[in-house]
């Protein structure tokens, strides 16, 4: 029946039917398909939620108190859809494009979480009406999910400063940066640092804070904090540091940073990454040069860029005997795959972003990388606003 769904979109099925035998539910409804969308750690649901910052404590509470546990468990093996989980199923078909009745599933249409959740936004049974009692605007879910499902997203408020590396060859920590830094946050002084890419937190958050001070700013690490998530909200600024890039986009995830981080973002609230930094703020993780030491739950990263980038990036030495892959190599194997963008910052080059302005600033060129084309040289300062357009490829 569920052929022509996504693997995220199957596993919010399953998750769905899950929550209904856990509650004794002898159907599955239109809030059990909530439920199970509220369980997925990525995907196009999961996107749309972060993006609204949606609670998903408070969701879940909200369909228990409409929907609580039966005394007896069902007597029937496969669970039949309610009437407005039927509507839902139906509700995802059109918003993937489709006008089939839910038997009809097995066709061209692909069928994602985010179309499910427009779905159960636009049911008007128990999931909405739960979302409704949690405070959230169900119209703006049902807007969010479409907005997902059709790739678009309302970037005009970013402004981030991406940067290839933190230290350069005989100088300090973001010492090569400190001045674009500065001049980057302007009156924003309270900071906080996000400091998973490494495993010594404290250590890190500590280097960290040495180095904002001497800026003028007070820096709170995000490990510190009871609630990370909720830590955004008091911040001014966000800092994420490099290291492994794997393990930072999994905290991310974990910690439930990832939806806060890029809510605030898209709300204008100044980002600078570095390294790993820099990598989860772009579309994915997919160019970072890292080795995948822990499974984040999906490559999919902060987005606030419509490209990808490779910080560090290494031209080849005409001179080794290395005979391994080049970078350059490496980002020709991934357009194999791609179609995005890549910007390879050499060490010394960052990216100003302001809503739909970008500028490269630094003492190095960085080198664009396009699909079936010849790489590019760009020489700051410079402008490089055009890479900001979606369309751009």
């Amino acid at each position: 029946m569920f052929e022509g769904f996504t693997d995220d979109a199957k596993k919010a099925m399953s998750l769905a039917r899950h929550e209904a035998l856990s509650l004794r539910h002898d159907h599955i409804g239109c809030e059990h398909l909530l439920l199970g969308l509220l369980r997925l750690p990525a995907g196009g649901a999961a996107e749309a939620l972060h993006a609204l910052g949606v609670d998903a404590g408070k969701v879940r509470a909200a369909v228990l108190a409409k929907a609580p546990p039966n005394a007896t468990e069902p007597t029937m093996q496969q669970l039949p859809f309610t009437p407005t989980g039927k509507k839902a199923l139906e509700g995802a078909l059109v918003a993937a494009g489709g006008r089939l009745a839910v038997t009809r599933v097995g066709c061209a249409l692909t069928i994602g979480s985010e179309h499910l959740l427009a779905g159960v936004a636009t049911a008007n049974g128990p999931g909405a009406k739960a979302l409704l009692a949690a405070g959230s605007d169900v119209a703006a879910v049902a807007r969010a999910a479409q907005a997902v499902a059709a790739g678009q997203r309302d970037r005009s408020t970013v402004r981030a400063l991406l940067i290839s590396n933190s230290t350069m060859h005989g100088g300090g920590y973001l010492q090569h940066c400190a001045a674009p830094i500065r001049d980057f946050l302007g009156a924003q002084r309270k900071v906080l640092f996000v400091p998973y890419a490494l495993h010594d937190h404290a250590g890190y958050a500590s280097k960290a804070k040495a180095a904002f001070a001497a800026l003028g700013c007070e820096v709170t690490s995000a490990h510190e904090a009871a609630d990370p998530a909720a830590a955004v909200d008091d911040a001014q600024a966000v800092f994420v540091g490099g290291g492994n890039t794997f393990r930072l986009l999994k905290a991310l995830y974990d910690t439930g940073l990832l939806g806060a981080i890029r809510r605030r973002a898209l709300q204008g609230m100044p980002y600078i990454g570095s390294s790993a930094g820099t990598n989860v703020a772009t579309v994915s993780i997919r160019t970072t040069n890292d080795m995948p030491i822990v499974m984040p739950p999906s490559f999919h990263a902060l987005d606030l860029v419509p490209f990808q980038i490779n910080p560090h990036y290494l031209d080849p030495d005409p001179a080794s005997k290395h005979m391994g892959e080049t970078r350059e190599e490496r980002l020709r194997q991934f357009h194999e795959e791609h179609a995005t963008p890549v910007l390879g910052l050499r060490e010394g080059c960052m990216l100003r972003v302001e809503g739909p302005t970008a500028t490269l600033l630094g003492t190095t060129d960085a080198r664009l990388f396009r699909r079936a084309q010849a790489p590019s040289e760009h020489r700051p300062p410079c402008d490089l606003s055009f890479l900001l357009d979606p369309a751009f490829v």
